[in-house]
Order: C-alpha cells, then structure tokens, then sequence
C-alpha cells in the first residue's frame, strides 16, 4: 500500500491546476524516490512533468512502484479547500483509487474523498535530451506578463540569447514587440555558453507562463532550434517542468 503526505496541500493545488491545461487524467507514479506525473499533448508540442522528491514528503511509505490514473478535477476538489499554507495534504492507495485528506495543522480541520483511479505500470515517458546552452531564471509573474504582451501582436515568437541578454520578440501585421532582459533587469541569473535562437508557439507560451507564475523563481532552457524547458519550484519543494517543442 501507499502512503504519502506532502506539508503544503496550497502548493501541490498549484501544481495540479497547471497539468489540467493540457489533460483532465494525469498518471501519479510512486516510485522509491519520488512521486512524478508526466504528460504529453497528442501533437506533441508540449510535455509537463509534476515531481515530488521523497526528500519533500512526509510519511511516504510504498510496498512497490505504482501508477494510479486519476482525474484530475477530482483532486483539484478536495484541495481548493486548502485556503493557506498550514494545510497538508495525505495521498493513500485504496482498492478503488487513492483517498486524499487535507488538514490544516493550525484549526485541526480535516476533510477527506475518495478518488477512483486505474492502477498502471510506472511511466516510462522520458524528457528530451538536448544541449540548452542558454538560462536564465525570472519571477513567473514577470515573465506571464510578457508572454500576455506578445499575444496581443501575433502567433509566434523568437528568443534569443547572446552573451548577458534575452530577447522575446513578435512582429505581424506591422506590429512589433520586443523584451530586453538582462542581469537584475529583471533576470536573477543568466548563462549562455553560445548564442541561442527559437522560434515557439505564442499560445503555448502563455499557457505555460501563467501555470508557472506562482513561483518565485522560473528557470528557462534553450538553444538554437531545440525545446524549450520551464522549471518552476514551489515553497515546499515540489516543481513543474515543461518542454515545449521549437517551431522550425
């Protein structure tokens, strides 16, 4: 049997409300190391991983790797109870699915539901292998602010990276945008081994952004004409990468 509980029931919310863009069924798989779900869009544009390191939960007992598909509404259910940051949430197999309880530490209230899921083998979908030679980390609000400004001019953007910059540009219809980024203006960090270029989805983009923008601290990856990664981390250790394929 499964038990697994993770200290910020708001958080893994965060978490759950950016994989229900892309699918209403996502796979959580139990592994000795961790609990991970990961998605890819039939088109195969974009690729979203939730991972939970064991060294983050509390109580997590496993007998062997699992995976339990579940609807994802039906999590987000329970958890939008979750109203602040004292409130854990505890994930336990049954016959039929998981049973998930949320309780605030502070009030000591408890509520629980039964979820039904199908249980599978453990995934074995795995992430892209490229050079990203360029990074940099923002906050995820600043950047979705920027991926809002882009969508208001066209479908397609290109970032570039050239030495201590990061350029997002769109022109249409004889329109132009264009962000400069560069170090504390407003990235946090940035690195570029070589000079990068991409073209991506505008749509996508925005989607991605405003799932990550709770965090604090995105990290993006690219390189030229390769899929973009977007890491997003919550307070308590949790965190949500997306892969998003290059328009060629």
């Amino acid at each position: 049997m499964i038990k697994a509980t993770y200290p910020n029931a708001k958080d893994f919310y965060s978490l759950l409300s950016a994989l229900v863009k892309v699918s209403d069924e996502i796979v959580l798989n139990f592994t000795e190391d961790s609990i991970f779900s990961r998605y890819l869009t039939d088109d195969k544009v974009l690729m979203v991983i939730l991972k939970i390191s064991k060294e983050f939960l509390e109580d997590y007992n496993i007998e062997k790797p699992l995976g339990i598909k579940v609807n994802i509404s039906d999590l987000k259910k329970i958890l939008s109870k979750a109203k602040s940051k004292s409130a854990s949430v505890t994930l336990e197999e049954t016959e039929a699915g998981l049973k998930v309880t949320v309780r605030d530490e502070k009030t000591g209230v408890r509520s629980n539901i039964y979820v039904k899921g199908e249980k599978t083998g453990v995934d074995q979908l795995s992430e892209p292998k490229v050079n990203l030679t360029a990074t940099f980390t923002i906050n995820g609000k600043i950047l979705s602010e920027i991926a809002k400004d882009l969508s208001l001019i066209g479908e397609e953007v290109t970032i570039s990276a050239n030495e201590d910059t990061v350029t997002f540009s769109v022109e249409e219809s004889g329109r132009t945008y264009k962000a400069i980024l560069k170090q504390d203006k407003p990235l946090t960090s940035i690195k570029v081994d070589s000079p990068a270029e991409a073209v991506y989805s505008i749509e996508v983009l925005k989607d991605v952004l405003k799932a990550s923008s709770f965090s604090s601290n995105v990290s993006v990856g690219f390189g030229k004409n390769i899929p973009m990664k977007i890491e997003a981390r919550t307070d308590s250790g949790g965190q949500l990468i997306f892969w998003i394929a290059p328009r060629l």
